[in-house]
């Protein structure tokens, strides 16, 4: 799997792209607007699962299993838009498309991963789906925080992070 660096990279891109058609947002969390910290939270949702799996000490088990589901996006997008309608008073539609991207660009992510793939099509089919193209190197649970692997994972998804935004600003700057 990605590391946060490049999920909430995406998470802050997909915020930026929505942000002009979003109300204003007056609530802050501690000094950011509270609408990037929900969507930038919502591209992290699916790790979660990170949580049993640390406490029983058992990744497979727990980690990058029915959470990574395109589908599981679906109930989630529909609850936390309906939830943000009511907060914001704004476009239900516009909020479940905003909550459904920034869930399932993670799966997404996930699958280009160099590791054993993610059950994209979970209930329906248990089987895991895996880019045969690697963008990403991923963390690696067994190693030291500070291995070379890990070191070589934060600068390559920075960079990831780094060429989505001026990718952005160019088209930004071409509408």
């Amino acid at each position: 799997m990605p590391s946060p660096i490049a999920h909430l990279g995406v998470g802050y891109a997909i915020y930026r792209h929505y942000k002009e058609k979003l109300p204003e947002d007056q609530q802050k969390f501690w000094k950011l607007p509270l609408q990037l910290v929900l969507v930038t939270g919502l591209s992290m949702l699916p790790d979660l699962d990170v949580i049993p799996a640390i406490a029983f000490r058992d990744m497979s088990t727990y980690h990058n299993n029915i959470s990574h589901s395109l589908l599981v996006g679906v109930p989630v997008a529909l609850v936390v838009a309906g939830i943000f309608q009511r907060v914001y008073r704004s476009n239900f539609w516009l909020w479940f498309v905003i909550c459904l991207i920034s869930y399932d660009v993670h799966v997404v992510m996930d699958a280009f991963t160099a590791e054993r793939g993610v059950m994209m099509l979970y209930p329906f089919k248990d089987e895991r789906y895996a880019s045969p193209i690697k963008l990403f190197y991923g963390l690696q649970w067994g190693l030291n925080w500070f291995s070379p692997w890990h070191l070589w994972t934060i600068f390559t998804e920075s960079l990831f992070v780094a060429i989505v935004l001026v990718a952005m600003d160019y088209f930004e700057k071409r509408r």
